[in-house]
């Protein structure tokens, strides 16, 4: 069947070849030749009407021993949910939940079709080029799991720009060392990346115990965890207007979980396997650009809790295959049409098969342009075929307005969905078969304003949006008080979100601030359950409020970041009837480079919870008191002229 299918896709796309080959180029957002450099246009479509942040090089930089969570925390208005350091985190985006945010890499979502998440523990920052987040709904687009927003990762890698070579080495007062190691080859038709890290530690945080009257201050055990990973991406200039890329990216994790109480003698152990593998074809003649994508992707979860005699097993394996094609079809237009195979298997001692998922999916799109590209919009439908269970057809209609030449609007509305996880239909015992797809509908708008005065630069942006989700999963008591997910509440969300930054900037001196907040409000507007003390309640590990401030300064070769984050009050209960106390968090990050002929050595050193807060971001989470990072990095350019 998905032979079949895959040489249809192939055929289609030399099909378009030969029937829009015209006489210009596509637009410079989409194709750039230095001496080719064609985009993913796919996410730049999906960024129009959405706010997105980009992260900064130099901000990112600071994060190159930590997790994408890490950085996401400090960094955004996204709340991760994490457990403590080296254990599980994921996303509360917009007040949904982790399965309701797609995680890209390249454009391959990383989302555990078991699961239906993603661990951003196990998500090295150290990798990625860039990460950004685009908020808002984006199911049309990127699939099942878009309902909150989309965190992308990605390489970008540019030819012909010489060779590079680098060493991180850090360590923590945890107990833990982390190395990681890149090299870097860019002529002028091939591009060599190599990426290697290890990030092992005991994990040894000293924590609060309140409880505790006689030794408040703990120390956390049987908290240790090792990560390793390879990454290796090659970039290939075929023609002129052909480029092929081909990355591999394994990784394996070895994790002690603590218990409820982290002195607890627990001997729970968990082991996470994944491989990678992605390759694509870019092809652009005159006004059309075809891309066809492929991937497979494996994940290997054990788990095994000794005292409680539970093992659990689960392999799954994904393999996609996608044909991407985008047509300038008037001076102002560019139509885009894509096809997507997927296929996704499951074997686990929880289940009473092998199981599958299989979807189809056909994406149509249009995106304009008017007044010089002053306003661009887009609008776009998907229609899929899915087994086991219906999935809606979704769709959406974005615009980025200029008002002004420093005023910038962005509106947009979609249809959203979200498919059942493998776990929720087929886990024994619990399982539920008959689950329909999370659905629903958001809406959003940012205003933005910039502006430069000589050596200063403003910006400020505000958003607001809204959003409800019909046929919420939720886990509840089953038969034999086994818990079973059921399409139980209707959830709505909306909030606002805002940017401020100042930045000043000469000759050897640059400086700024940045401040973020996000207030969320997301209650449940009705339920299946009767008497549900949930109705009209906010959702359990939300926050209203959260802030985050950035000031940062740099004189020469010396630069100096300071962080700092609250974060309100998150209920543990559906009826708000218990929560948890709001926390602030300071982190300060110092650097210092030293500069050689062709070498750069960078020295680096951090003080994390510099006020020492006793918080908690889950229950039963006690998260560490103050700790320390202190890392050295060396960098050797060879850079084409």
């Amino acid at each position: 069947m998905y032979r079949q299918i895959a040489y249809a896709l192939v055929l289609t796309t030399r099909l378009v070849c030969l029937c829009y080959g015209t006489n210009e180029l596509l637009a410079q957002d989409t194709i750039q030749f230095n001496p080719v450099e064609i985009k993913v246009s796919k996410m730049d479509l999906s960024q129009i009407g959405k706010k997105t942040e980009v992260g900064d090089s130099s901000v990112k930089a600071q994060y190159k021993f930590n997790s994408v969570s890490d950085y996401l925390t400090g960094n955004s208005t996204v709340f991760i949910k994490s457990y403590g350091p080296g254990a599980i985190a994921t996303t509360a985006l917009r007040g949904g939940n982790a399965s309701q945010t797609a995680v890209l890499w390249n454009g391959f979502n990383l989302q555990n079709t078991m699961l239906g998440q993603t661990d951003l523990t196990l998500l090295p920052n150290f990798l990625f080029d860039d990460v950004r987040v685009e908020y808002g709904g984006s199911s049309s687009v990127w699939g099942s799991g878009a309902i909150g927003g989309s965190i992308h990762l990605q390489s970008l890698p540019k030819f012909n720009s010489g060779t590079m070579a680098l060493a991180n080495v850090g360590t923590t007062s945890f107990g833990g060392i982390s190395f990681g190691a890149q090299a870097l080859i860019s002529e002028k038709r091939v591009i060599s990346s190599t990426k290697f890290y290890i990030n092992d530690s005991e994990n040894r945080y000293t924590y609060k115990d309140t409880s505790n009257h006689d030794k408040p201050v703990q120390t956390a055990k049987y908290n240790a965890f090792a990560i390793r990973g390879f990454m290796q991406e090659f970039k290939f200039l075929i023609k002129k207007n052909q480029i092929v890329n081909v990355n591999a990216w394994i990784q394996s994790t070895d994790r002690s979980l603590p218990g409820l109480n982290l002195q607890s003698n627990n001997k729970s152990t968990q082991t996470d396997q994944s491989m990678r593998l992605v390759a694509d074809w870019h092809y652009t003649k005159y006004r059309f650009l075809s891309i066809l994508r492929t991937c497979f992707f494996q994940d290997r979860l054990d788990y095994s809790d000794s005292i409680h005699l539970v093992y659990s097993k689960s392999l799954t394996k994904t393999m996609m295959l996608e044909s991407e094609n985008y047509y300038k079809w008037l001076k102002n237009q560019q139509f885009n049409l894509s096809f997507n195979a997927l296929l996704s298997s499951a074997q686990s001692n929880n289940y009473e098969s092998k199981k599958e998922m299989k979807r189809l999916s056909l994406l149509m799109g249009n995106k304009f342009s008017f007044w010089n590209d002053r306003l661009t919009s887009y609008v776009s439908l998907r229609f899929e075929y899915y087994t086991p269970t219906k999935l809606p057809i979704t769709g959406s209609a974005a615009l980025d307005f200029k008002l002004l030449p420093k005023l910038h609007l962005k509106a947009a509305a979609s249809k959203v969905y979200r498919q059942p996880t493998l776990n929720e239909l087929y886990w024994l015992p619990g399982g539920n078969k008959n689950l329909k797809a999370e659905q629903g509908y958001t809406y959003e708008g940012e205003l933005s304003y910039l502006k430069q005065v000589k050596h200063i630069y403003l910006e400020v942006s505000m958003a607001a949006y809204s959003r409800i989700i019909s046929d919420w999963i939720l886990w509840v008591p089953g038969t034999n008080g086994n818990p079973s997910p059921v399409n139980i509440q209707s959830v709505w969300s909306r909030g606002t979100e805002t940017t401020w930054k100042a930045e000043y900037k000469n000759k050897n001196i640059t400086s700024g601030i940045v401040f973020m907040t996000s207030y969320v409000l997301s209650t449940v507007q009705s339920s299946v359950q009767e008497n549900d003390n949930a109705i009209g309640k906010q959702l359990i590990y939300t926050p209203r409020y959260l802030f985050n401030t950035r000031v940062y300064a740099t004189y020469k070769k010396f630069t100096c970041f300071l962080f700092h984050n609250y974060t309100g009050y998150r209920f543990v209960a559906t009826d708000n009837s218990s929560w948890l106390n709001p926390y602030k968090v300071i982190s300060i990050k110092i650097n210092y480079t030293i500069p050689f002929k062709s070498l750069m050595m960078n020295v680096s050193a951090a003080c994390n919870n510099l006020l020492n807060a006793n918080y908690m971001v889950m229950s039963n989470r006690p998260m560490p008191l103050r700790n320390y990072e202190i890392g050295i990095t060396l960098q050797f350019k060879d850079l084409k002229k």
